[in-house]
């Protein structure tokens, strides 16, 4: 399957909402969480990077407003 245009978060095999408000979407690619103080620091197991704020970012980001990670879900 190739990637769609434009490749949703929502969409993407990485992506879980979050647990209290499922129309916030956290992206749990350990390539994406690699750079992100939050995700690295949590005390929950999985909590991952915010979609939106990652998804914002244009130029020098691991996944973007192209997305790059994109994976579709199974």
């Amino acid at each position: 399957m190739s990637k769609p245009y434009p490749a949703l978060c929502k969409d993407c095999k990485h992506s879980k909402p979050e647990e209290h408000s499922e129309w916030n979407l956290r992206c749990q690619h350990p390539k994406v969480n690699a750079n992100d103080p939050y995700a690295l620091t949590s005390a929950k197991e999985i909590y991952g990077t915010e979609c939106r704020p990652e998804r914002e970012k244009r130029f020098f980001a691991r996944c973007g407003m192209s997305g790059k990670m994109w994976e579709p879900k199974p």
